[in-house]
């Protein structure tokens, strides 16, 4: 008896004190940060975007709307005679890491198609997750498919979407139910991050294992991509503005010298762990395009080396890792490139192209894609005027 009552005062006591830490929390927070729980729990994605979020991420005001997509507008999933639907997936790069929204590849596409044909409702939806490899991509397209029903898939694709990947099976009930309650939390608990926090300190330090401390970096970032960090919307590397096309001597131009040609990327990227589940997934994409339960394009968001003291983009062994990307991508599917357009511009006009663009490179690479399915992918299956 004496056992059982010092479990339930123990209990009691942590009941009381986590209600307390939730309540000082809630007290203190920052109504600029918006709700809690940007990401939520998922059995077979790992994570996904939490449906009616508001507040920030990487220094922007993000809002996502009731069907989990980057969007302020709320969508019926039920389609009009007139309605083209994209479902656009992707990571943090298709998601628009540090873009505002207006400026993000996919809303940009959706105005290029909008002034194309007005007749068509052309509806881009932007499922990116920051973070998702391409097994994540593909998971999310088996359970979100069915019921968004998109008239064409584009698969974003970025440099280190091969890192990570897995087999794609469906979860079972375990894994459901731990994601179900682990969402719950994230939602509800503003506290949670302490305690997420709390949990892999003590696993590390008592376990050894990297992998604990790894994942407790993961949880610093996260946090501060969370956070009013700044105020990154009013940088003027978002905006759109002229930009110049380079002659061909300039592209031809002998290689850089700060970008000497590297080692054989292709080669140390097949050496990563977790390669063959990538070419497993990009493989599962194209099954799914060849059985025509979804037609899909793939798009990559591969940018040349930047040569910063000539204002222009080099080779530096990055053609032969897009031409190897490319290989794999377009057997089978659809599959453009965005690297030839920026061999003819200046880093200087594309802030951040090489890795989470914004303003004018964000635009180069809607551009590519718009004039890739307007005139390669679109006309077979579009209405006509």
């Amino acid at each position: 008896m004496k056992i059982a009552a010092a479990l339930l005062a123990t209990c009691v006591a942590l009941l009381v004190g986590a209600a307390g830490v939730e309540v000082w929390t809630r007290a203190h927070w920052n109504d600029r940060k918006g709700v809690p729980g940007f990401f939520l729990s998922d059995p077979a994605r790992l994570q996904r975007l939490s449906p009616g979020y508001s507040g920030w991420f990487a220094g922007v005001p993000v809002k996502i709307d009731q069907l989990a997509l980057r969007d302020p507008r709320e969508y019926a999933l039920q389609k009009s005679a007139r309605t083209f639907r994209i479902l656009v997936l992707g990571d943090s790069v298709t998601f628009g890491h540090g873009s505002v929204y207006e400026h993000t590849y996919p809303f940009l596409l959706e105005q290029q198609l909008k002034r194309w044909r007005p007749d068509v409702d052309w509806q881009v939806w932007n499922a990116a997750v920051p973070g998702y490899n391409t097994s994540q991509e593909l998971a999310q397209l088996l359970e979100v498919g069915p019921r968004f029903a998109p008239d064409l898939v584009v698969v974003g694709f970025y440099e280190n979407d091969f890192v990570d990947n897995y087999p794609v099976r469906p979860p079972g009930a375990v894994a459901r139910a731990r994601s179900a309650l682990l969402s719950w939390l994230y939602r509800h608990v503003y506290s949670i991050e302490l305690y997420k926090r709390l949990y892999l300190q003590l696993a590390w330090h008592l376990s050894g294992n990297s992998s604990y401390h790894q994942r407790l970096v993961h949880v610093a970032e996260e946090e501060q991509l969370t956070a009013a960090s700044g105020e990154i919307a009013d940088l003027d590397a978002q905006k759109l503005t002229a930009f110049d096309e380079l002659p061909d001597d300039r592209v031809a131009a002998a290689p850089c010298p700060s970008s000497p040609p590297a080692a054989d990327l292709a080669d140390a990227v097949q050496h990563e762990p977790g390669f063959q589940y990538w070419v497993d997934a990009v493989r599962r994409f194209q099954q799914l395009n060849r059985l025509g339960a979804y037609r899909i394009v793939f798009f990559a968001n591969v940018v040349p080396f930047a040569c910063r003291e000539e204002d222009r983009f080099a080779d530096g062994g990055s053609a032969a890792l897009n031409r190897f990307y490319m290989r794999y991508l377009g057997d089978g599917t659809p599959a453009v490139s965005v690297y030839e357009a920026f061999r003819r511009l200046r880093p200087s006009q594309m802030p951040f192209a090489e890795g989470h663009a914004l303003g004018n490179a964000n635009l180069v690479k809607a551009d590519v894609l718009f004039h890739y399915l307007r005139d390669a992918v679109l006309p077979p299956i579009l209405p006509t005027r």
